[in-house]
């Protein structure tokens, strides 16, 4: 009953000149506009939903304003992107260019959400960020997409330095493999053939699967261990003379 009268005050309040749209908004405007994205998530939905267009702009701010969190500045862009839906993409483009990670992590998913075009092209930018957090955001967006360029991407990251570190595999290579095995191409065969010999054992059993849809074939029992299934695909590659 408190939330529900929490709520009808806020958007009572909302109503007033304090959240009219501007590029300054006033300090009164951001105090409610923070005061909405500390609701919890049902009810500050519902006032993004009753609310939305008057309070975009104020929500900008609060994701752009470098003296407020981490998490409340996520919450902001993620409410003006559900306020303005693809009317947002211009300020989440920008965000997925800014200097604190989480902004980018953050303007990535709020824009594939609202624009799939234009969240597919950010995340093939950002599957070169420095932060690993935010290329493995990348490789999850770019999940969607079956184009032929994405792969070709996503081939050329699996091996980048970037992607390993003191020489040890990182879990986005795993991310990338476990994505390309869903629908392999046939000229593909030789690369998860390749894969079946990696450092990293985590990449083994997603060369597999990728082997397995293009040769149609299901070797051993399915009983055997991991490795010991790796290593008849090993003996499948040899006897079959898959050019690695």
């Amino acid at each position: 009953m408190n939330k529900i009268i929490v709520t009808s005050a806020l958007l009572a309040g909302l109503s007033s000149s304090a959240f009219a749209v501007g590029l300054r908004p006033s300090s009164s405007a951001l105090t409610s506009a923070i005061e909405v994205l500390n609701l919890p998530g049902e009810n500050r939905r519902m006032v993004i939903r009753g609310q939305g267009d008057k309070h975009y702009q104020n929500f900008i701010s609060v994701a752009f304003n470098e003296a407020q969190p981490m998490s409340l500045r996520w919450r902001a862009l993620m409410a003006a992107a559900e306020a303005k839906g693809m009317q947002a993409t211009a300020d989440l483009v920008k965000a997925g260019a800014h200097k604190q990670w989480y902004m980018r992590n953050a303007a990535l998913v709020a824009l594939s959400e609202v624009n799939p075009e234009q969240g597919e092209k950010l995340a093939q930018k950002l599957l070169k960020d420095k932060a690993l957090v935010v290329r493995s955001a990348a490789v999850s967006v770019l999940e969607k997409s079956s184009s032929m360029t994405v792969r070709e991407l996503l081939w050329e990251e699996l091996n980048q330095g970037y992607n390993f570190k003191n020489s040890q595999s990182l879990w986005i290579r795993h991310q990338i493999v476990e994505i390309l095995a869903q629908k392999p191409m046939d000229r593909e065969i030789r690369s998860f053939a390749q894969l079946l010999s990696d450092k990293d054992q985590r990449v083994h059993l997603p060369a597999v699967r990728g082997l397995e849809k293009l040769t149609g074939i299901k070797l051993g029992g399915g009983q055997e261990k991991p490795s010991a299934l790796v290593g008849l695909w090993k003996n499948y590659v040899k006897k079959e003379a898959i050019e690695l």
